[in-house]
């Protein structure tokens, strides 16, 4: 009897831990480190609840960290982003479309005083593609300010970006890089209603290690800019799951 209680026991155990290691397949945790050379440093946090449906919820965060955003006197507070989506695999797997929105937290795109709690909302989208020969991703955002007072100026903000690139080997992609960024709509009577902060395009090279982590370094010319950027840009990410 007591070699039966302790077989039941060992399948119980084995069963609950079965369970666990599926219930970890559920869900998905990663972070992006990037440097920009307008910009600045950015972490990026992903992650994401598989669903019984053709989709997964998703949700992200990205900490601006400019230091010249925290200035009190010339900066506009630290700006943080987070928002939730929806991530659809279609294509086999091979496309993943993710719709989203999300909200900006500081006071980076209006003039008024401190911190405001969902200072912007920003509809956007991320989507890549990868097969045996592409490997493609891109996203898209625009920053909507919410902070609309007449003793006030507000400011929206376009984001877009892309990364094509060719499968060379099962480790390295190369391909092009564009990027632009713009402040949109300003309300200021001094200044233009919209100022290109920066239009890049380039080379890309990215690295892919094992589990999942992948390094791209992205450099070439800024074929515009009003704010006076740098007439050459670079930028590098790494994508970690965890």
């Amino acid at each position: 009897m007591k070699k039966v209680l302790i077989l039941i026991m060992a399948i119980c155990t084995i069963n609950s831990y079965s369970q666990e290691e599926e219930e970890k397949k559920k869900t998905k945790f990663a972070t992006k480190i990037i440097q920009n050379s307008v910009a600045g440093f950015s972490p990026v946090f992903f992650g994401s609840f598989e669903t019984n449906k053709n989709f997964d919820i998703t949700f992200y965060s990205v900490f601006w960290t400019n230091t010249s955003f925290g200035t009190l006197e010339s900066g506009s507070d630290q700006l943080l982003e987070t928002g939730i989506g929806l991530g659809f695999k279609l294509a086999g797997g091979k496309l993943f479309l993710n719709p989203g929105v999300g909200f900006a937290h500081g006071k980076f795109f209006s003039t008024v005083g401190g911190t405001k709690v969902g200072e912007a909302v920003i509809p956007n989208t991320y989507t890549h593609y990868h097969d045996n020969i592409f490997d493609v991703e891109a996203y898209i955002a625009y920053y909507k300010s919410l902070r609309n007072r007449e003793d006030i100026s507000t400011r929206d903000l376009f984001l877009f970006w892309a990364a094509p690139g060719i499968n060379v080997s099962d480790r390295l992609v190369l391909g092009g890089f564009f990027e632009e960024l713009a402040f949109m709509g300003l309300e200021d009577d001094d200044i233009n209603k919209n100022i290109q902060v920066y239009r890049f395009l380039g080379g890309s090279i990215k690295l892919k290690m094992d589990n999942g982590i992948a390094f791209r370094f992205s450099a070439g010319a800024n074929l515009v800019t009003d704010v006076g950027a740098s007439d050459e840009f670079y930028k590098v990410s790494a994508f970690i799951p965890l």
